[in-house]
């Protein structure tokens, strides 16, 4: 099929008509305001496009890339009679640079555009608002050569240079001068169309103000090129060099730091800063004007590309992050869950103790009535012997204690029970506050820490008491609960420890501790994002360690989502 520029631009007429169900009335009307609001914008920047920054430029890339096909012929309406009014004063020029110059430039950059959106989409279409860095920079470079051909050829044309046209510094420079115009442009569009949430404008820019991008930006990066860039204007040509390049080296330094967002926002900064200064001649440019633009250029693509990896690590890393906290999230909830489960079989065995006490007293009630002579004393005993370990099970599993006046309880009456059967001091100090508001998993967590730190402190023969410590607080709104065993060794009493052996390596089944060493409590603790610290002072051996409350976690907001990937 042969194509023409006709049949190229009835195809944009044609996918216009793909509007939706609207009035023809409004559909129209929405055309003429895009077509008014272009053309005024392209007359309010005017003024501050120069040769060797031509903002426009950007503005045209950033209106193909963003708005949908069927607005594009009002875009180019909407050039029309900007482009006449910029080349009106021009007459100098000649006729032929006229007629040259008030062709549109959208009939060069709409068909580039165009291919590279149908071929090589730099804004792929999906459900995720995604930016593709390589087919991005593929269309920026081809529309600055598009934009590079139409001014050479128009100003191959013109009159008011005299003499032959030096073809190469010119051609650099309508090259270069276009490409900086779009990298200044181009990523604030792109930062606004991907942070962009409709209803939510005034909460998106507040959220943007105070995010440590902007606030680094404006204290450190923003002071320093204006400093530098007063420096290249007064100082020598040495100096002017070195202020130039100097530039970006706190680009760079918040490129490391927070990815292309940082490019994107100080970018335009950093080239305006340069290149509105640069001398404009009209007939003549100095290898001194394209040699600072393509050290831009050159220094901007860099670090943008740059910027784009990290941001990419970035991503992975926030994504392992959240794959760390989810984790975290699911051991919690099974420990939680695990933890329920023993408290009902810890009732149900309660229960059950009950039940066999009560059958066994009507049993021996009717052995006595059958047989009266019949020595019921033994029968007694070992029933209250099944009772009593039935209740101390069930006492392991889930103390009643804990279950009915809380963790403090447990700690004061459970373990201590315990360690005095096996002959050892036992002294518990509870300080701090706001026990109550913690996380059942954190209550959970804290108790089966207490319950295997004191046996994996008890199982050296010289301890000869615990002395636990336990505190709770909150920093910066969020809780935490600190938990302290010390151990006090002592070799004298070797010989105790040896006499209540057997109570001793009953103390891990009393407690209902798994007998962990201290990696594997380590392990434990950090499910709760805590710490475990262990020193063995002059006969002592302390272990501490820090929960923090589960309910008061964040999610991670230190930054934007990064949604950017590098093919």
């Amino acid at each position: 099929m042969r194509l023409n520029a006709f049949t190229f631009v009835g195809y944009f007429f044609c996918r216009g008509k793909r509007m939706g169900k609207r009035w023809w009335t409004n559909d129209w009307l929405l055309q003429l305001a895009v077509a008014v609001g272009y053309g005024l914008l392209y007359l309010a920047i005017h003024p501050l496009s120069t040769a060797y920054w031509p903002v426009h430029v950007g503005v045209r890339l950033a209106c193909l890339l963003l708005m949908p096909y069927r607005f594009w012929p009002a875009l180019y309406v909407g050039e029309i009679l900007p482009n006449i009014y910029e080349i009106l004063p021009c007459t100098e020029q000649g006729t032929i640079w006229m007629v040259l110059r008030s062709i549109p430039p959208f009939t060069i950059t709409m068909p580039i555009v165009w291919w590279c959106r149908e071929r090589m989409p730099p804004l792929p279409r999906s459900t995720q608002r995604l930016v593709d860095i390589k087919a991005l920079l593929v269309c920026v470079l081809l529309v600055s050569l598009g934009n590079m051909v139409y001014s050479s050829a128009a100003s191959a044309t013109s009159l008011a240079i005299p003499g032959p046209m030096a073809v190469l510094p010119w051609t650099i420079a309508f090259f270069l001068g276009p490409y900086l115009a779009i990298l200044s442009i181009i990523p604030w569009a792109l930062l606004a169309w991907l942070n962009y949430e409709r209803g939510h404008l005034r909460e998106q820019a507040k959220k943007a103000l105070i995010s440590p991008l902007v606030l680094e930006t404006v204290v450190l990066l923003f002071p320093a090129v204006v400093l530098l860039a007063w420096l290249d204007k007064v100082g020598s040509d040495q100096i002017k060099q070195i202020a130039t390049i100097a530039m970006f080296l706190p680009m760079a330094w918040l490129t490391l730091k927070h990815g292309w967002r940082a490019v994107a926002l100080s970018a335009p900064l950093v080239i305006a800063c340069i290149s509105l200064p640069l001398p404009i001649a009209d007939t003549t440019i100095s290898e001194n004007v394209y040699a600072t633009q393509f050290f831009l250029s050159i220094a901007v693509t860099s670090l943008f590309v740059l910027g784009a990896r990290i941001s990419v690590q970035l991503v992975e890393e926030e994504q392992e992050r959240v794959t760390a906290r989810n984790v975290q999230r699911i051991a919690r909830q099974n420990l939680q869950m695990g933890e329920q489960r023993m408290r009902q079989a810890s009732q149900a065995l309660e229960y059950l103790a009950g039940t066999l006490h009560l059958t066994n007293g009507r049993l021996l009630e009717q052995m006595r009535r059958i047989v009266p002579n019949i020595e019921s004393h033994a029968f007694y005993k070992q029933a209250l012997a099944t009772q009593t370990q039935v209740y101390r099970l069930a006492e392991s599993m889930h103390p009643i204690a804990w279950r009915e006046r809380g963790l403090p309880a447990a700690l004061n009456e459970t373990i201590a029970r315990a360690l005095d059967e096996a002959g050892i001091a036992y002294r518990c100090q509870i300080s701090g506050r706001g026990f109550t508001r913690l996380a059942p998993s954190v209550l959970t967590a804290t108790y089966r820490a207490a319950c295997e730190v004191v046996v994996y402190v008890t199982s050296r023969l010289s301890c000869t008491g615990v002395n636990l410590t336990l505190r709770g607080g909150e920093t910066r709104g969020k809780r935490w609960v600190a938990l302290r065993v010390e151990g006090v060794l002592e070799e004298t009493g070797i010989a105790s420890a040896v006499y209540h052996s057997e109570e001793r390596k009953r103390l891990a089944t009393k407690l209902g501790a798994s007998i962990l060493d201290v990696p594997e409590i380590r392990d434990h603790v950090r499910i709760f994002d805590g710490e475990l610290h262990t020193r063995m002072p002059k006969d002592r051996l302390s272990i501490t360690v820090l929960l923090h409350d589960a309910m008061q976690e964040e999610r991670s907001v230190t930054s934007a989502p990064m949604r950017l990937w590098v093919n």
